[in-house]
């Protein structure tokens, strides 16, 4: 009896052991899951801080582009603004000489050839002066610079025209002329007290012969010795 007692004893504390055991084998293994979850949780978490997601990229990425889209435009408008400036600074000069030129109060002068031809030489050379301080300037773009520097060409080439023409007409029997080319054609002004059709014609091919310009895009004036 006593022995059949400790049989029935044994038995129950070896499945009390068991069920303790399977309990806790039951406990240990959900731990070990969640400390898995979160150990991968924590790993994903070094993983995006290492390497951010698509979505964060694409956000930086369009950053960056606004940035250097807004920074090329910028650029843009600045080489246009300078290069704009370039043309209206020739365009400003000769219309200041063409119109000193030909202003009749200015003709009646009696020194006027000698006084006009040498404020027609001065303004271009402030002219290129100004084109050649753009072309200077470490901060002017290539474009730009390419541009200031084909004005100063220009300014040369219509100078050297202008006295050719000059020389031609008064070797034609005139005592003196003074001409000019600017953006809307030439201007020429002649000494003497009277100017026949013919004597126009003449100078008419001159001028057109030397130039591409054409015979509406030239005025002459005299001037009455």
């Amino acid at each position: 009896m006593i022995i059949r007692k400790k049989t029935i004893y044994l038995v129950s504390l070896i499945l009390m052991l068991v069920m303790l055991g399977f309990i806790n084998h039951q406990l240990s293994k959900e731990s070990v899951t969640d400390s898995s979850v979160d150990y991968q949780s924590y790993e994903e978490g070094l993983t995006e801080i290492a390497n951010p997601n698509s979505d964060l990229v694409e956000v930086v990425n369009d950053l960056e582009d606004t940035e250097e889209t807004s920074a090329e435009g910028e650029d843009i408008e600045v080489v246009d603004s300078i290069d704009t400036e370039v043309g209206d600074i020739t365009s400003e000069v000769n219309a200041q000489i063409g119109t000193a030129i030909t202003s009749e109060e200015n003709i009646e002068k009696t020194n006027y050839f000698v006084e006009y031809r040498l404020s027609r030489d001065k303004m271009r050379a402030e002219l290129i002066d100004r084109l050649n301080d753009i072309v200077k300037n470490d901060s002017t773009s290539q474009g730009v610079r390419d541009s200031a520097q084909k004005e100063i060409i220009e300014v040369g080439q219509l100078t050297e025209k202008e006295l050719l023409v000059e020389g031609i007409i008064k070797s034609k029997g005139f005592e003196d002329a003074l001409v000019f080319i600017g953006d809307s054609g030439a201007r020429i002004v002649v000494s003497t007290n009277e100017l026949s059709e013919n004597e126009v014609m003449q100078i008419l091919e001159i001028v057109t012969s030397e130039t591409e310009l054409k015979t509406s895009d030239i005025k002459i004036m005299k001037k009455q010795s």
